[in-house]
């Protein structure tokens, strides 16, 4: 025994609690109230922690309405003695006030209530009748149950099973013997260090971060102990064995990723090249086709307008040897109108001359008439004069002025 003795006392030298516990229950305070010291204990001292309590009690008819208020309002009557005041003094208190809304709100779910004086009723038959609260942890509720058994060990299936894997006492799911074989272990006046040291490994065993054989070297004097962090060492190194050769095939493919990539995107640009030779053939080719359209059209338009001028051209050159024709026809009718006019006007002559002679035939051939009287000859001669002088002048034909 004294070599066990001997470890345990090893055990709680060197290991400390993660959180503080109040040294004496408070007096006259339900194990409800105990945990929300303890919870409230992680953020403030212990009078701070009573102090808060005193408010909130003062602040709430039952703990359901803290339970179901809001975090800022729970804030409000955290004492923590802080100087700080409005926003400043509420966000320095959320997280008590989170802390304690977690803790009521766990023991709603756990025991359908807010009432754990059931844990009073004489010694709870092992693995039950201990609430997992999640909030408080294993240490938190082995202080509960150890002020709920007034001053009594809590033994339970986990710290069972860890002093067997220590061993230091052979398992068994009788509580009554288990008490029996763990007191011996438990220093005189230190049952509540005992627990809370206890419970702290217990919890924190398999801690996937830092496990307490890993964290504390006492442990590790244990087989168990040193059995496990050898496995946890081995572990960690097929672990990192593993990572490395993880590590080696990542980089490895990787390289194969960037060179099938690196393929890929050749594969992709010489894909990126025909097409865009395709395209630019292809373009070069609608380009042709269109353009030959284009001097197709133009052709045609062109020949359109050839036709059309050939056609004013010849419409205007049959307008032209029309009007040529009408001035030719009128020129020759004109001259033929002249020549009409010439012929007349000799006609007209040559019928005078013809006239005149045969006036002057009939004149010669006439008989002289009878004298006459003078006055009466006088006259006629007159006539006769005057005629002659009409007939030598002659008038010319009025003709067209040019």
């Amino acid at each position: 025994m004294s070599k066990k003795s001997d470890f345990i006392a090893k055990l709680m030298k060197e290991i400390e609690p993660r959180w503080p516990v109040p040294a004496e229950p408070r007096a006259s305070t339900t194990l409800l109230e105990q945990g929300v010291i303890l919870v409230l204990m992680r953020h403030m001292t212990q009078s701070q922690a009573e102090s808060s309590l005193a408010a909130l009690n003062a602040a709430y008819e039952d703990w359901n309405e803290a339970r179901v208020s809001q975090v800022q309002e729970l804030a409000g009557y955290m004492r923590t003695g802080s100087r700080k005041r409005g926003y400043e003094l509420l966000l320095q208190n959320r997280p008590a006030a989170v802390a304690l809304k977690t803790y009521l709100q766990d023991v709603f779910q756990q025991t359908h209530g807010l009432d754990l004086e059931f844990m009073r009723e004489g010694p709870p038959p092992l693995n039950k009748g201990f609430p997992e609260l999640f909030s408080l942890g294993l240490p938190g509720m082995a202080y509960l149950m150890w002020v709920a058994g007034d001053g009594q060990l809590p033994v339970t299936g986990p710290l069972v099973k860890l002093l067997d894997r220590l061993d230091l006492i052979k398992r068994t799911s009788s509580t009554k013997r288990a008490r029996e074989s763990i007191l011996p272990l438990v220093p005189k006046e230190q049952t509540l260090r005992f627990v809370m040291v206890l419970y702290e490994v217990t919890e924190h065993w398999n801690d996937s971060e830092a496990p307490a054989y890993e964290t504390h070297a006492v442990l590790r004097e244990c087989p168990a102990g040193k059995k496990a962090y050898l496995d946890r060492i081995a572990r960690l190194e097929r672990h990192e064995s593993q990572r490395k050769k993880f590590e080696q095939r990542r980089v490895v493919q990787e390289k194969k990723d960037e060179e099938r990539q690196r393929r890929e995107l050749e594969r992709d640009r010489k894909r990126s090249l025909a097409e865009a030779r395709r395209q630019s053939k292809e373009l070069e080719k609608r380009t042709k086709a269109a353009a030959e359209k284009r001097e197709i059209e133009r052709k045609k338009v062109a020949e359109v307008k050839r036709k059309e001028t050939e056609k004013k051209r010849l419409v205007a050159k049959k307008r032209e040897d029309a009007r040529r024709a009408t001035a030719t026809k009128a020129a020759a009718k004109k001259k033929a109108t002249a020549k009409k006019k010439v012929s007349a006007k000799k006609n007209v002559s040559a019928n005078k001359k013809v006239t005149k002679s045969k006036s002057k035939a009939v004149v010669r051939n006439k008989p002289k008439p009878k004298p006459k009287k003078k006055v009466q000859v006088k006259v006629k001669v007159k006539k006769k004069a005057a005629k002659k002088t009409s007939t030598s002048r002659g008038t010319k034909p009025k003709g067209r002025r040019r």
